[in-house]
């Protein structure tokens, strides 16, 4: 977090009222956002963090069932994305693992700035099972094969 300031926690009443248009927005900003953060992962302004990993996942609980074809696409976007994520937070974890022996991962995960693995899978599986997009199984398959 950029000087203690915490994202707002995403409540039942911030969700009325983003429809599905705003939410796609607010996706492909996030998408974005997540795609900075990889090509500048020291920049402390592009860090995702946990509370951005639900806002994620609750703007995809707004988006409609049938999508045009630039909708899909920024959703497999940002399922990729996450998966880029997934595959730079496990390596961070692994050149922590030296510094941080005998810390359970589970208190590593929580004490770190970086979205969960949990949440990235989450988003990806939304996307890839709801919407239908199945191939991305295949993406998901070769970066882990590569990692």
């Amino acid at each position: 977090m950029l000087n203690g300031f915490r994202p707002p926690m995403i409540t039942p009443s911030y969700l009325r009222e983003i429809d599905h248009r705003t939410s796609i927005h607010l996706l492909m900003y996030f998408t974005h956002w997540i795609n900075v953060h990889l090509q500048n992962p020291s920049d402390p302004l592009t860090t995702i963090s946990v509370s951005h990993g639900q806002w994620i996942f609750a703007l995809l609980t707004q988006i409609e069932d049938h999508l045009s074809a630039d909708e899909m696409n920024l959703l497999r976007n940002l399922a990729r994305a996450c998966l880029a994520l997934t595959q730079r937070c496990r390596g961070r974890h692994a050149e922590n693992n030296a510094v941080f022996e005998g810390i359970s991962s589970a208190v590593f995960a929580e004490n770190t700035t970086c979205m969960s693995d949990a949440s990235c899978w989450m988003i990806f599986t939304a996307v890839a099972g709801y919407w239908g997009q199945r191939d991305l199984w295949a993406d998901a398959e070769a970066t882990l094969a590569g990692a």
